[in-house]
């Protein structure tokens, strides 16, 4: 048991969060060590000084929101762990895969060297292919400037910014259009005219993942409260089916600095009121928001509901 150890570990050594045979070792330590000891001594003062200023209660609308995104963190933690251990976290099991067979490692080999033909004939002979316009996805996005609707139609033109001025033109159901909204209501470098029309936009199409994230993210973090009023107008209709909106709603509903946006979120709520974090909510905004009409309006959702025994 050497002085670096126990040093390390003197904390949890002074909450108990030792084992048994190791807080023995330690208390055995600290008898012969002077150094130690005075650490010790020192910490135990710090602890006391700590326990001696008063612990503020964080709000309920802070826990509220804390609780939502460990929720929704807990719902996809799982799948993202998967592929990220699969292929990243223990690259020694490959290695060690590969030692014990000598058909993995040669197809590996195969495959680095088909792949160094690939690059050395794109780089020889890219010139005699016929040259392509990079995707949008591809492209280093410096903002967009607007977006145009043709009316009666489908049609939506984008004017973006990249190392130069572009723009591009088609159906708002093509990927490339739908990837320049997304990144138009999710960027605050935009002004909030292109973001408003942006959400506008893709309300329509709430039913692709993507559409449904940029819309979501708007509502949470966009500055402008008209972009926010408008995200949450695509959003309420979703409010049953999907946890993520829900909560999103939620915090809004919690959080909001605009009372226009709050008082829209309790009306999209109103479908799941019976669900138990929103009742928790209506319960805390009807005993002590400060506005009167959020508080109002709680206590009337609450009066309606039925009592649960």
């Amino acid at each position: 048991m050497n002085c670096d150890w126990v040093q390390q570990n003197i904390c949890l050594y002074l909450y108990n969060e030792l084992a048994d045979d190791a807080r023995h070792e330690v208390e055995q330590h600290i008898q012969r060590c002077k150094a130690c000891a005075a650490e010790l001594a020192e910490q135990r003062d710090f602890q006391v000084a700590m326990n001696a200023v008063p612990v503020e209660e964080p709000s309920a609308s802070f826990l509220a929101s804390a609780r939502m995104r460990l929720q929704e963190s807990l719902e996809t933690a799982e799948q993202h762990r998967a592929w990220y251990h699969r292929f990243v976290v223990d690259p020694t099991a490959w290695l060690r895969q590969m030692r014990f067979s000598p058909a993995l490692a040669a197809v590996l080999l195969m495959v680095g060297f088909g792949s160094g033909l690939g690059t050395m004939y794109s780089a020889l002979g890219g010139a005699h292919t016929s040259p392509t316009k990079p995707g949008t996805q591809e492209a280093s996005i410096a903002g967009i400037t607007s977006i145009d609707r043709q009316p009666n139609s489908d049609r939506v033109q984008i004017h973006y910014d990249r190392i130069l001025p572009e723009s591009i033109e088609g159906s708002i159901n093509d990927r490339n259009i739908r990837d320049l909204l997304a990144f138009a209501a999710k960027s605050n470098v935009n002004n909030a005219g292109v973001r408003l029309n942006s959400v506008d936009l893709l309300i329509g199409k709430a039913d692709d993942p993507q559409a449904r994230e940029a819309l979501t993210d708007a509502l949470r973090y966009d500055s402008n409260p008209g972009v926010r009023l408008k995200a949450l107008e695509g959003l309420g209709p979703l409010v049953k089916e999907d946890i993520r909106v829900r909560n999103a709603v939620m915090e809004a509903l919690l959080n909001d600095s605009n009372p226009g946006v709050r008082g829209g979120a309790l009306r999209a709520l109103e479908p799941v009121r019976a669900d138990s974090s929103v009742r928790m909510a209506l319960q805390q905004l009807a005993k002590e928001d400060p506005s009167d009409y959020i508080r109002n309006e709680s206590q009337r959702e609450l009066a309606s509901m039925p009592n649960i025994d």
